[in-house]
This record gives C-alpha cells, structure tokens and sequence, in this order.
C-alpha cells in the first residue's frame, strides 16, 4: 500500500481514536502493522515509530514507570525529528500534537522522579 493508502486505512485512523482517548496498548496495536507496511527508512516509517513510542510512553506513565516514560520520548522525538514535516503531512498526523504529548509526558515524569528524591 502507498503512504496515502496507509493513512486512509481504518488501522491508522483507529489507531488515533485509542491513542487520542487513552487506550495506548490498543493504539499500538494498530499502527504497527501500519509501520511495517511502509518502506524502511522513510519519513512515513519514522512518523509511525514516533507515534508507536508515543503511545508506549503514555502507557509506562500510566504504569508509574518515569524512567521509562523518559527514555520513550527521547525515541519518539527522535522519530517525529526523523520524518519531519513531509512524513507528518504524508500520513495525515497531527506532527505538533505529537509534540505536545511528548513535552506533556516528559514533564510529567520529571516531576515524578523530582518527588520521587524527596
């Protein structure tokens, strides 16, 4: 499938639902299949594999794991850096929103671990 196809697809599309509303393990689910069909070293892939550590941060979060949290968003920045704008808009992904939700994340297991050495 080309990169639009992919975008269009209802596992992509759904996959946004999950991640948007909290269901982060489901969210994953969705868009690796996704990631794999696209071709390797792409801006396309990369964005995925942003999104795909994004939603695995949430979930390390939401386990109470701020280490983990940590290392995933310096991956998923990494990725979305990666894919840019062009794989952002490729995959019809919301590229700042990402972003947020990785600066979101980030601080909230600073703190954590800040309290955490109290």
């Amino acid at each position: 499938m080309t990169p639009a196809a992919l975008a269009a697809s209802d596992a992509w599309r759904a996959g946004w639902q999950f991640l948007r509303q909290g269901y982060f393990w489901e969210a994953h689910e969705l868009f690796e299949p996704v990631w794999m069909a696209l071709l390797p070293n792409s801006r396309e892939r990369a964005l995925v594999q942003g999104a795909i550590q994004l939603a695995n941060a949430a979930l390390k979060a939401r386990m109470g794991r701020p280490q983990a949290v940590l290392r995933l968003c310096d991956l998923a920045e990494r990725h979305l850096v990666a894919a840019g704008p062009a794989g952002a808009g490729a995959m019809r992904a919301d590229g700042p929103w990402l972003g947020r939700e990785i600066a979101r994340l980030r601080a909230e297991a600073n703190l954590s671990l800040g309290a955490d050495a109290r």
